[in-house]
């Protein structure tokens, strides 16, 4: 009696040629695409919500022990994210409002730094006052003539974001409520038989794992970049260095040009409110050493390999999400990627693909 193929519960039992199964994932990455860019209204808050339900899964499990029931282990959980939240967004936004009352210095600041430029220009490339005053009304009208298109946009990235606020703790909430039946339908649906759910709950088990591992150590490097930059802001004597050190560790969510991003506000303050060009080079070497820290130490070693995607791939996921989903799509694709090559590893045809997203380098030694 011939021995029976052993198939993989989540694998093909075809073996389709390559030029076939090509032209399948190039149609699958398509329609992908297509979808992604036309329901991303309803799949950016569904995404945000998964991974915020993964992330605090943990907590609702240690209320669950202590005999509160599940919903109101889920609501004290939400309660607790809520009223942490809110603290730091008060202490943002104390810090805020004691910025906001330089806001005129700055104004006076940016038209001295003008009137200087225009009088370089005048002097040096020889366009005169007249000219510059003629390109600048120039470019205002442009701006005003787009002004309509830019409000329109403003109002409806503020409508999405509260639309998108609004949905989230519901959204969460059912997540976390339902996550049990879930689990059964992806094991009624992916099971080889039966009763024989082991690779699929290794699955979903390893994907929880991931998200949580990866959204927890990043919580926590956001923790220690807000506690470096104030301290290195602080030092070296930067006005309002609690704002501005929370402020850039907040975009470190953004990878890899997070930080960049987070600088530029308290080097744009010292450039225009410091008599000296010490000032800004020290904001310059402080953001700089805590980039490097977090680039080879802190992120290596806290979120280590949770999310293992190379580099390239990680830039490719967020020019793509950026294109897609905007801000939301550069906080969301890397980790998504990261869940895709959880999968992909899962599944013998897929884990090639797997492999090509992976950051460690395997040679066939055979």
């Amino acid at each position: 009696m011939p021995k029976k193929l052993m198939h993989h519960p989540l694998s093909s039992q075809e073996n389709y040629p390559f030029w076939f199964k090509t032209t399948i994932i190039l149609i699958g990455l398509s329609l992908l695409i297509t979808l992604l860019t036309s329901a991303k209204f309803i799949l950016m808050p569904v995404a945000f919500s998964a991974f915020l339900a993964m992330l605090l899964n943990p907590l609702v499990k240690l209320f669950e022990k202590l005999k509160v029931g599940k919903a109101l282990s889920i609501l004290l959980t939400m309660i607790v994210v809520i009223v942490v939240l809110a603290g730091i967004l008060f202490l943002i936004s104390v810090q805020f409002t004691q910025f906001a009352e330089r806001v005129p210095e700055v104004t006076e600041k940016l038209k001295t730094v003008s009137g200087q430029a225009i009088g370089f220009l005048e002097e040096q490339v020889g366009i005169s006052q007249e000219e510059q005053s003629k390109y600048i009304e120039q470019g205002i009208n442009n701006l005003i003539d787009q002004s309509g298109n830019l409000v329109s946009s403003v109002v409806g990235a503020t409508t999405n974001m509260f639309t998108v606020l609004g949905l989230l703790p519901i959204f969460v909430f059912f997540m976390l409520y339902y996550q049990d039946m879930y689990r059964v339908f992806f094991q009624k649906l992916f099971a080889a038989k039966k009763g024989d759910y082991t690779h699929v709950n290794n699955l979903l088990d390893r994907i929880q794992e991931v998200t949580q591992n990866y959204l927890g150590g990043m919580l926590t490097v956001i923790g220690i970049l807000a506690l470096l930059n104030t301290i290195g802001l602080f030092i070296i004597g930067l006005e309002h260095a609690l704002f501005f050190g929370v402020f850039a560790s907040l975009l470190a969510i953004i990878p890899y040009i997070g930080i960049i991003i987070g600088a530029l506000p308290p080097l744009l303050f010292a450039l225009l409110l410091t008599d000296s060009l010490i000032a800004p080079l020290l904001v310059i070497a402080v953001f700089s050493t805590v980039q490097f820290l977090e680039g080879n130490f802190i992120t290596p070693n806290i979120v280590g390999s949770k999310v293992s995607i190379n580099p390239f791939v990680a830039m490719l996921a967020l020019i793509v999400g950026g294109q897609l989903w905007g801000i939301s799509g550069m906080i969301l694709f890397v980790p998504l990627i990261g869940i895709l090559k959880v999968i992909f590893d899962q599944i013998p045809e897929l884990k090639p693909y797997g492999y090509l997203l992976g950051n460690t380098i395997e040679y066939n030694k055979d």
